[in-house]
């Protein structure tokens, strides 16, 4: 990999992205997790509770894993700070169903509820088998959970009643993946790469629109985490030295923050190191192309190719 100003490949957390930063605070804020019951999700809302969340909103499927996941969750919270602790709350939802997100929505818009940070964790893995065995109904439904669950949670996010004390600022930070562009990486499940990368440009293409102070939007890689996703999905624990599971958690975390501003709408590994990202050379090269870490096609880009007219 080969990224200007990028050398530093983290595994596990480290200072710059401690959720015990002030500068990466999250008092006063709701943040919603989908696929927050497990996994890097559950991971992800630990850590916003160590960052003093005022409420934590884990959504899954299934009424036994969020069940499970607020006790541990609210466990958690009263160790972290005893004083102040985070109100965890669970809320079953299929992410893939417009119904069901409807319901989440509207409900909480009934009982008031602010979502000040949107984190969009839960995602289809694909089937292991072609394409044309799948099927076009098959394939569909992997873009139903990858694309179409991030347009219908954005719009739904950005559109919220805003309360009248304040103009609220927003915060969604989306979980990518690398088989957005290495398409062999999982190369078993061929419509998992392209619905994410689908899901990956719809939320780009929203940042081109939006502007940061609006609506941040940071897309991130999370790196290669062992989860019971995995297992369940049939993958060797073995095969690979994984990454530390605090370590997107905590990433996650700082790209809500204010410091990953400049990173609006831009893919970005949890591996890298902040100050790197902050670095004079990388920034450069952010500001040299408006279209460096998007998805597009290789080989051509907009800054380099324009035909002539």
């Amino acid at each position: 990999m080969n990224v200007p100003g990028l050398k530093t490949y983290h595994k596990v957390s480290y200072t710059a992205i401690s959720p015990r930063l002030p500068e990466l605070s999250q008092q006063g804020n709701t943040i919603l997790i989908t696929g927050g019951s497990e996994g890097i999700g559950f991971a992800i809302g630990k850590a916003f509770i160590e960052a003093s969340a005022k409420e934590l909103i884990i959504v899954s499927r299934s009424e036994e894993k969020i069940n499970h996941a607020v006790i541990q969750l609210t466990r958690h919270a009263s160790a972290v700070n005893p004083g102040s602790p985070t109100m965890v709350i669970g809320r079953i939802c299929d992410v893939s169903s417009l119904s069901s997100t409807d319901s989440l929505w509207t409900g909480l818009q009934r009982e008031g509820k602010y979502v000040d940070v949107l984190v969009l964790n839960a995602a289809g893995v694909g089937a292991i088998k072609p394409l044309l065995e799948m099927g076009r109904d098959g394939v569909l439904n992997e873009f139903n959970s990858n694309f179409r669950s991030p347009l219908d949670f954005a719009e739904r996010f950005y559109k919220q009643s805003i309360p009248l004390k304040t103009s609220k600022r927003k915060v969604l930070v989306a979980l990518s993946t690398l088989a957005i562009y290495l398409w062999n990486a999982v190369a078993s499940r061929p419509a998992y790469g392209p619905s994410k990368s689908a899901g990956t440009l719809i939320l780009q293409q929203f940042a081109r629109e939006i502007k940061p102070d609006q609506m941040q939007i940071s897309i991130v890689h999370p790196g290669a985490i062992w989860t019971d996703g995995m297992a369940r999905s049939g993958a060797n624990a073995t095969t690979y030295r994984y990454d530390d599971i605090d370590l997107p958690g905590h990433f996650v975390l700082w790209a809500a923050s204010r410091q990953a501003e400049f990173l609006h709408g831009r893919f970005i590994w949890a591996n890298w190191d902040v100050d790197e990202l902050r670095g004079e050379e990388f920034r450069k090269a952010l500001e040299d192309n408006p279209n460096f870490l998007t998805v597009g096609v290789e080989g051509l880009s907009e800054t380099k190719n324009l035909p002539v007219v």
